[in-house]
């Protein structure tokens, strides 16, 4: 079978070749973690599964050192404890599936109903549904496809009229709360969400009063923050209640000052290696979050304020987020991943130089996970090679998001099918 008529099959057809994949790969994850020093298994999933067990128990999940999540979390995981040890994994890959199909509905309507265009969103779908890192984090049992998947929901009522009048956006603020609930890192995607609503006329000759009155909330933006605010309120004051302030600590306040000494692909691993027993200020980590917070209202305002570069301005926010944080895992990938197939038709550029873009990032990441496995598995005394690794691989980040933000065009789409490939040659 020629790749073309692969990508053509129906798109339950690949929906069932993703299912299949992800369950073989569950499956096999059992002997792998049986023979090979390196588990297949995510360590996460291992205190996941723990901290349901202390849920049935009828104990707080934070009673399994580590557990720094929502005690939903647990929850989801208490049929692990209950039918089996895989049903974690299962449910974090049926969320996986769900992003495609949220993915491909998105597209769609961002596209319209032009005759050209009519494959795209079920190959923007496909980037997702066939992407090594997706499906690797979810069948090791890491729970990051579930706020992903909010996320993807949330701009799908936000974006569209599935559901009609102010209804979507309080729909929309619900999913954003629960996705900040779950990971604190949406947050940021609230600003950029928040300025989409709004109609902004400003320019040289704009009359004071005018660009101010411009700048008020509306009824859209104001049904979108209440929402948003209210769910997340919600649902930490009813987690509140139920595990006091060791809840609030390990799963917000504790993620605010971590300092992961261990290494991670974070380019001030190795700072915060070497001052870990430091409790003064931190001059350096706050200086790198005030350029981040820069990077961020900036990457707000060239792109979130126009709904149809609303997507792009997300995406770039999550790999700004992931490239500056002090502690930083192969999971994090998720959070840009999952929207970038949202945005992958926009680019204007040549396979070659998307097959560039991609090496450069992969390789770096490679040189990285080459020296952390010396490090942990061999024993060898390499600090200061995964620090300069770590140097490289933020280096690169950088490098394909200017190249991708340069060549961003919201009009693209593939080119149109490049041009409905060349019409049917």
């Amino acid at each position: 079978m020629k790749p073309k008529d692969f990508l053509d099959l129906p798109f339950t057809c690949h929906l069932f070749i993703g299912i299949t994949i992800r369950v073989a790969l569950i499956v096999y994850g059992d002997f792998h973690d049986k023979l090979y020093d390196v588990p297949y298994t995510d360590v996460d999933y291992k205190v996941f599964t723990d901290a349901a067990r202390h849920v049935v128990k009828g104990h707080s999940p934070y009673k399994r050192h580590t557990y720094r999540y929502s005690p939903l979390i647990a929850f989801f995981l208490v049929p692990n404890i209950r039918w089996g040890k895989n049903c974690g994994k299962l449910l974090f890959s049926v969320f996986d599936i769900l992003v495609t199909i949220a993915v491909k509905t998105l597209v769609e309507n961002q596209l319209g109903s032009k005759e050209n265009t009519k494959n795209i969103p079920v190959y923007c779908a496909l980037f997702w549904l066939y992407n090594p890192l997706s499906i690797g984090i979810s069948t090791r049992g890491n729970a990051d496809s579930v706020p992903c998947f909010f996320i993807i929901l949330s701009i799908l009522f936000l974006q569209t009229d599935i559901v009609k009048s102010n209804w979507k956006y309080a729909l929309s603020g619900i999913l954003l709360g629960i996705s900040i609930h779950l990971r604190l890192y949406p947050v940021a995607f609230s600003f950029p969400m928040y300025l989409s609503l709004g109609e902004y006329k400003i320019n040289r000759n704009t009359r004071i009063k005018d660009g101010i009155i411009s700048l008020l909330p509306n009824l859209k933006q104001v049904t979108l923050v209440t929402s948003c605010v209210g769910t997340l309120v919600l649902l930490t004051y009813y987690m509140y209640k139920l595990y006091g302030y060791e809840f609030l600590f390990e799963t917000y306040i504790y993620h605010l000052f971590r300092k992961d000494t261990r290494h991670n692909f974070s380019v001030l691993f190795y700072y915060s290696y070497l001052t870990m027993d430091q409790l003064t200020f931190d001059v350096v980590k706050v200086l790198a979050q005030v350029f981040e917070g820069v990077i961020l209202f900036v990457g707000s305002l060239a792109f979130g304020t126009n709904p149809r570069t609303l997507p792009f301005a997300l995406f770039f926010q999550a790999v700004v987020l992931v490239a500056y944080n002090s502690v930083m895992t192969s999971q994090y990938f998720i959070w840009f991943l999952s929207l970038l197939p949202l945005v992958v038709h926009n680019f204007r550029l040549k396979p070659a130089n998307a097959l560039f873009l991609t090496v450069v990032w992969v390789f770096a990441q490679a040189g990285w996970l080459f020296y952390a496995y010396l490090l942990e598995f061999k024993c060898r005394q390499v600090f200061i090679l995964i620090w300069l690794k770590s140097i490289v691989f933020f280096c690169a980040n950088i490098y394909v998001l200017g190249q991708l933000v340069k060549c961003y065009s919201p009009d693209y789409a593939f080119g149109e099918f490049m041009a409905l490939e060349e019409k049917i040659k």
